[in-house]
């Protein structure tokens, strides 16, 4: 939603969205192969500025079928016989275990990692497992009528999500007007 804005603001700047860095992406960032980064978990760097763009819920994302589609909300010992979809990423940066599971000391039954948002909801929606995303994901995708979602826990797991980009001044003259812009179009 900000990228057809920021493109009619800025007819010369290019766009490129760098999947290669969605899991590495403070690297890329340092690095200069990127400019911004978007992360829901910020980590405190001398050389990089979070800016929070809007929050969001972390929710338990299941075929319309599922039976736990039934409950209002999911507590971690549903969980105990599912699959879990996730990305491959370190379970201590994945939000579902580290908010949710890990506290209640519970774990699941099969934990499976796929590398594609668009790939992870068409396994979800196949009912070949569950996964955790931000609703606002789930809200937006072409596979949600295929599929729901439950808080995770009575109080839900509450996010946010940060623009990180390097803390030297910007230089190329669009960095800090992308973020006023994307705190202006929230999901």
């Amino acid at each position: 939603k900000v990228v057809a804005p920021f493109l009619k603001a800025f007819p010369d700047v290019d766009v490129d969205v760098r999947r290669a860095f969605s899991f590495g992406g403070l690297q890329a960032l340092h690095g200069y192969d990127i400019d911004i980064l978007l992360t829901p978990d910020p980590l405190s760097l001398e050389t990089i500025t979070y800016t929070p763009v809007f929050e969001y819920e972390q929710v338990l994302v299941m075929d319309k079928h599922h039976p736990l589609a039934e409950k209002p909300f999911v507590t971690p010992k549903d969980l105990s016989n599912e699959t879990l979809i996730t990305y491959p990423v370190e379970l201590s940066r994945l939000d579902v275990f580290t908010h949710f599971l890990t506290p209640a000391n519970c774990t699941v039954r099969q934990h499976k990692t796929i590398e594609t948002t668009e790939i992870i909801l068409q396994m979800v929606a196949a009912g070949r497992g569950v996964t955790a995303l931000p609703k606002w994901l789930i809200d937006e995708s072409k596979e949600s009528d295929l599929l729901t979602c439950r808080s995770l826990g009575e109080q839900g797991v509450s996010k946010t999500l940060y623009l990180g980009h390097r803390k030297a001044q910007d230089v190329l003259g669009f960095v800090d007007d992308f973020i006023a812009l994307s705190q202006t179009h929230k999901p």
